[in-house]
């Protein structure tokens, strides 16, 4: 009976607490159910089969314990849903593991997850939040994957302790692009299970010491664009983390110093990021994608590239020279897809790239790349975009069709030297020559004047006679290595040929001796082996200085062995340089001046190389303190965002929209390479730093570092006046926008400018390419004379200018400019040019036909006084009331009638009337307000 009792008893119980359970279990699931009604009354639009007749459990992306009937995960990733999530998740759904939000547009906060001791997994990214609850990741004691990336209207916060404190177990943290900032904590002491860990795009300021040590587990570690941190080394604590490291972006964290040789402590890292730093050296890695753009890298490429498993390389844009040395590693690379090797000082021709056949994308732009682009780049199956531009190609132009590529740029009009601007055969000459220079491994020093399709006309080393047939080749003293062409033997018309004092190998091809014409092969002091063909008896060889060169056993012993120079021929050698030192030496005696001397050294230049890098520093000396700021180049890439903002191009270069380190925006032109031999930069920098004028562009600095050179100005926010003249070519209709009294302004303030340089500077300037795209408008529309380039300097007491050639641009030239024989050059020729601005002003049209071809009236134009004659007023149906028709005479009326002459004398009033004459117009024209 007792037994029984006690039994009855004890089921009771279980079931009264059965029945307690159930009423427990019950209100649970209320409180789950009343939260979630919240949750979709404020998401829009509403998730589907979200409705309140159907049990949460069933809804799309909730899912609940099958026992328990509580929910477990909230997952509604890509939905593109808007609004908040309520307050009281952490309340209600007490038994959730998995909440997943990611890539939609909620707004509001982060949703409160604290003590949540289930939960193990956290996506919030991709959304709009705007805030984080304090205490929000309190007592989070079982997550594992925490990620909030790029909630990028987040306010700046701090690394949450509320992490550190309780949740030991993380092992995936995102937290790119959330304003985080400060320090990080030290994630081997909070973490030590961390596997993945992105912190990129935040304003981190510090990483503790030992941050990375002993973290077994990690594989992905992302700290990119903090560029708040302070300059730091490689982390080589990291080294003794884990060898299961595969992801490491480090990009623009100001990393500096060397690296450690990667591939010995991370066997399987595949993806380096170390983009935008300052790194010295490239790291020894067997990676998959390395990026090391904008570094201070220098040196060839590494040989462990070739052979390597590399399918994306960056290495373009390094600070100063860059790379230099051969691409040649690229062609055993077959694993290749996209390579950037721009702006760097790569030398050498394009290696056959064939059997990299994943190849998509190869930027080879900006560098010192010559010869012959190989049919085997354009033949390459996959390849999309490429870009050749800038460089020193040669032959013919690569044969495209352009629906086979995204994008093409072979640089056809750039420092290239191709035959022609389109695809077609060169000359026969220019192909042999580039024979030739393929034995040499195409050298720069021959590429920068190996140009075109006519090697009679500046090609360094060639000598043609009257009917451009080639007579003598001299290649004496170049450096050059590699080995004698056969192609040599193509030159039929050759006579002589010169390749002493190089570092040549290899054997005299037997072709030469079948030259009809030949007289004289000088070949020595290289390192030839091999026997010396048979040469006939009326050509002289010289082979001294080639130790391992063999007479042919069954030749005589005459031309064919090293021969002595004649003694007459030295005698003759030495009265000839005796006599031109003497002239030389005269000329500098009578010269006496270092404009002449410039010149000689010009002279001299064709056959020893460029001096204007030595020029210009002795120019910078001679300014002493008065110098502008010089910038490296360095600087330059930086102030321009690396070239982003292109405001123009001229003749010598392109200009670029910039930001000096105090936030001051300037505009900086860039010179190409192709721009002379840096006459122009130096005009440009001696010409306006002797200016202070209101009227005149600023200088602020400039950039001069062997082939690059930059000029950094005031910036002026409307642009040239061109835009502001040329009706048809304004589509926005912008010379409207100016009325005839800003107009008239405009050309007060050029005639100030102009006056200032003919008479107010303490030389006298002459700027010789005065028009309306070298006036620039600033905010207020003051114009400002710029572009300097041609201009020349001379004392106000010599009233002639002397140059060789005509200088500036048709339509405004000086006739005296243009053609000698109508008189003497002078700063009037550039009051013959402001004329021909104000005609254009005031008519609103170019004054010559660019279409047609090249006759006088591109440089006087005949039509004005043709329209003077018939008594027609410029500008007259532009007008529309009688002020402005007023304006319109107050601006022709000093260029047009000050000077008392007729309408048929005009043509010669530049050059004609006196000095004071031409003071009187530019006076009278000033005082006319």
């Amino acid at each position: 009976m007792a037994a029984y009792l006690k039994s009855r008893l004890k089921n009771g119980i279980i079931s009264i607490c059965i029945l307690v359970m159930s009423l427990g279990c019950a209100k649970s699931n209320d409180g789950e159910r009343e939260y979630m009604l919240k949750l979709l009354n404020a998401l829009k639009p509403t998730p589907s089969n979200w409705s309140n007749t159907t049990h949460m459990c069933h809804w799309t992306g909730v899912t609940c314990n099958d026992q328990s009937g509580r929910i477990e995960e909230i997952d509604l990733r890509d939905m593109s849903l808007t609004g908040t999530v309520p307050s009281g998740l952490n309340d209600s759904l007490t038994q959730l593991k998995y909440l997943i939000l990611f890539n939609n547009s909620l707004s509001g906060p982060v949703p409160a997850l604290a003590n949540l001791t289930f939960l193990e997994t956290m996506y919030l990214d991709n959304n709009n939040f705007n805030s984080i609850p304090h205490g929000c990741f309190h007592a989070l004691t079982s997550l594992n994957w925490l990620s909030l990336t790029y909630n990028t209207k987040l306010p700046p916060w701090n690394f949450p302790t509320d992490l550190t404190a309780h949740s030991s177990q993380l092992q995936r943290l995102f937290l790119e692009g959330t304003n985080l900032m400060g320090s990080i904590p030290n994630i081997s002491q909070f973490f030590p299970a961390m596997e993945r860990l992105y912190l990129s795009n935040n304003n981190l300021s510090s990483i503790p010491e030992g941050c990375f040590y002993n973290l077994t587990d990690l594989t992905d570690l992302s700290l990119a664009n903090n560029t708040n941190l302070p300059p730091w080394t490689f982390p080589l604590q990291l080294t003794h983390s884990s060898s299961l490291l595969n992801y490491l972006d480090l990009q623009a964290t100001n990393l500096m110093g060397s690296l450690p040789s990667l591939s010995d402590f991370f066997p399987i890292l595949m993806y380096v990021y170390f983009s935008n730093n300052h790194l010295p050296s490239s790291p020894k890695v067997a990676s998959r994608t390395l990026l090391l753009s904008n570094n201070s890298l220098t040196g060839g490429l590494p040989e462990s590239f070739g052979g390597s498993r590399i399918a994306i390389l960056h290495l373009n844009n390094q600070k100063d020279e860059g790379f230099s040395g051969t691409i040649d590693v690229l062609s055993s690379m077959s694993d290749l897809s996209q390579v950037w090797l721009q702006w760097n000082s790569f030398t050498g021709p394009i290696p056959d790239l064939s059997r990299c056949a994943s190849l998509q994308d190869l930027q080879l732009g900006h560098n010192q790349l010559t010869g012959v682009v190989p049919d085997s780049l354009i033949a390459l199956a996959n390849l999309n975009n490429f870009s050749l531009d800038y460089n020193y190609l040669q032959g013919p132009v690569p044969e495209i069709d352009p629906d086979d590529f995204d994008t093409v740029n072979l640089g056809v009009d750039t420092t290239n030297g191709f035959c022609h601007k389109d695809p077609g055969p060169c000359d026969q000459r220019v192909t042999i020559l580039l024979e030739i220079a393929a034995e040499f491994k195409y050298p720069i020093l021959l590429a920068r004047t190996w140009k075109g399709n006519n090697p009679c006309k500046g090609w360094r080393s060639i000598t043609c006679d009257d009917k451009s047939k080639i007579r003598m080749v001299n290649l004496s003293n170049l450096k050059l290595t590699g080995t004698i062409s056969s192609a040599f033997a193509n030159l039929t018309d050759l006579r002589e040929l010169y390749l002493n004092g190089n570092n040549l190998t290899g054997e005299i091809p037997d072709g030469l001796t079948s030259l009809p014409q030949l007289e004289l092969v000088n070949v020595s002091n290289n390192h030839l082996a091999g026997n010396i063909p048979k040469f006939s008896t009326k050509v002289k060889v010289f082979t001294a200085g080639n130790d391992f060169l063999q007479l042919p056993s069954n030749g005589s012993s005459d031309h064919r062995r090293p021969s002595r120079i004649s003694t007459p021929l030295i005698t003759a050698t030495i009265a000839a340089a005796a006599g031109i030192g003497g002239l030389v030496l005269l000329v500098i005696v009578i010269c006496n001046r270092k404009r002449c001397l410039s010149f000689l050294q010009r002279i001299m230049s064709k056959e020893t190389g460029p001096f204007v890098d030595n020029e210009f520093e002795e120019f910078m000396k001679s300014y002493g303190s008065l110098m502008l700021r010089r910038y490296n180049y360095s600087e330059v890439k930086r102030m321009t965002n690396s070239f982003q903002d292109k405001l123009g191009r001229g003749g010598y270069g392109i200009v670029y929209k910039a930001c000096l380190s105090d936030g001051c925006p300037v505009a900086v032109k860039v010179l190409t390479e192709s721009s002379a031999s840096g006459e122009e930069f130096i005009n440009e920098v001696a010409s306006i730093s002797k200016t202070s004028h209101v009227n005149i562009v600023s200088l602020l600095g400039f950039c001069y570092e062997k082939h690059k050179r930059a000029l950094i100005y005031e910036f002026m926010s409307n642009g040239s006046l061109d835009k502001f003249i040329y009706k048809q070519e304004s589509p926005n209709n912008a010379f409207c926008s100016l009325d005839w009294n800003t107009l008239f302004q405009i050309t007060i303030g050029i005639a100030r400018g102009l006056e200032y340089l003919h008479q107010g500077c303490s030389t006298r300037i002459l700027h010789l390419d005065i028009k309306p795209q070298n006036i620039l408008l600033d905010e207020d529309f003051c114009p400002k004379i710029a572009d300097f380039g041609l201009a020349k300097i001379y004392k106000k007491k010599e009233s002639i200018v002397s140059f060789l050639g005509t200088r500036g641009t048709p339509g405004y030239i000086a006739p005296e400019v243009f053609s000698r024989t109508f008189g003497k050059v002078s700063h009037k020729s550039d009051v013959y040019s402001f004329g021909m601005l104000i005609l254009e002003l005031v008519g609103g049209r170019k004054n010559y036909d660019t279409g047609e071809s090249l006759t006088s009236e591109m440089y006087f134009p005949d039509w004005i006084y043709k329209d003077l004659e018939e008594q027609n007023m410029l500008g007259r149906d532009l007008a529309t009331t009688e002020e402005e028709n007023d304006m319109i005479k107050k601006i022709t009326l000093p260029v047009l009638y000050a000077p008392k002459v007729s309408v048929s004398q005009f043509s010669r009033i530049s050059y004609s009337i006196t000095d004071e004459e031409d003071y009187e117009i530019v006076e009278e024209f000033v005082s006319i307000k």
